[in-house]
């Protein structure tokens, strides 16, 4: 096991700073978010310093977590930690030769990039908070859970999935309809947690599979142009959701829920031991509040997952 850091630098406009490996390098000529190795006995802060110093010429003065996950090379496994680096010192160049690029989010997509930087890219510009409806039964109506859904947006935020089992086809597509249109304005990403073909039909921004439902696809069910999104509860779900193709996954529960009392929580050291066996971003998700971003960032998350927390009923 390696574990790298690599740090996320923006600039005036968005956009991300990404370096170009060396010939000879493992990866040559792949763009890259700049970064190296963790020294024995270094902490990621203190790597990320020195990596970005050597590589950029430039100081670090804070940087904060932003995501983990292991990528499986058939060389070697990669521990990547991303950090956000808020505040440098000095102007960055090339000091070992390697090209610079400033790059657009939009337009990462063409660049020839390692394997375990794709799923960062799919999440630098969402919401790291993804705020769960309640079911229709659980919100009072379709009325109430559109009440929460309206909240959720007037609350700030962008990354939200429907998720209303109890409502046959046509429902559920009319629903999304009306709830697609409601966050449009807000220029926010919604997922379905429902059948794909209702999903593309409604224009959901993506598809969210259930646990359950990860052993019935044998390919990704969704275009890549959609995100795709799981919920796990284990190492094998995990793994599954990976090869899949998915784009970020919610591992829960983190604590215990009224919603689900009979499963056990992963509590903090729990969860982030699972963290760290996926190759996609995890969203922290059960008994879990907005607020808790940050501890579940410092437990190798990169965000947040819930319902009643987030403005559901």
């Amino acid at each position: 096991m390696i574990t790298v850091v690599a740090g996320i630098l923006r600039d005036d406009a968005g956009r991300v700073l990404l370096t170009q490996r060396l010939p000879g390098k493992h990866l040559a000529g792949s763009w890259e978010f700049p970064g190296g190795k963790c020294e024995p006995g270094e902490t990621p802060i203190s790597a990320l310093v020195r990596e970005l110093g050597e590589e950029l010429g430039i100081e670090v003065a804070t940087s904060r977590p932003v995501l983990s996950l292991t990528h499986h090379y058939p060389d070697q496994r990669v521990r990547l930690l991303i950090r956000e680096v808020d505040a440098w010192q000095g102007k960055p160049f090339g000091r070992e030769g390697q090209p610079l690029r400033w790059v657009a989010l939009d337009d990462m997509a063409d660049l020839a990039m390692p394997a375990a930087d794709r799923p960062i890219v799919r999440t630098l510009d969402l919401d790291a908070r993804y705020a769960i409806t309640p079911d229709p039964v659980q919100a009072g109506g379709i009325d109430g859970l559109i009440q929460s859904w309206q909240a959720c947006l007037d609350a700030g935020y962008r990354l939200l999935q429907l998720r209303a089992h109890s409502l046959d086809s046509a429902s559920l597509a009319r629903l999304a309809e009306r709830l697609g249109n409601l966050a449009r304005p807000y220029r926010a990403r919604w997922l379905l947690n429902g059948p794909a073909d209702i999903a593309v039909a409604t224009g959901a921004d993506g598809l969210h599979l259930r646990h359950a439902d990860l052993a019935s696809h044998s390919q990704r069910p969704v275009s890549d142009e959609l995100l795709l999104a799981a919920s796990c509860h284990d190492a094998d779900s995990l793994a599954r959701a990976a090869q899949l193709g998915a784009d970020f996954v919610c591992l829960s529960p983190v604590r215990a829920t009224a919603s689900h009392h009979q499963a056990r929580p992963l509590g903090w050291d729990g969860f982030a031991a699972l963290s760290a066996l996926s190759a996609l971003p995890v969203l922290a998700l059960g008994g879990v509040k907005p607020e808790d971003l940050g501890l579940a960032r410092e437990h190798g998350a990169w965000g947040v997952a819930g319902i009643s927390a987030f403005g559901g009923s």
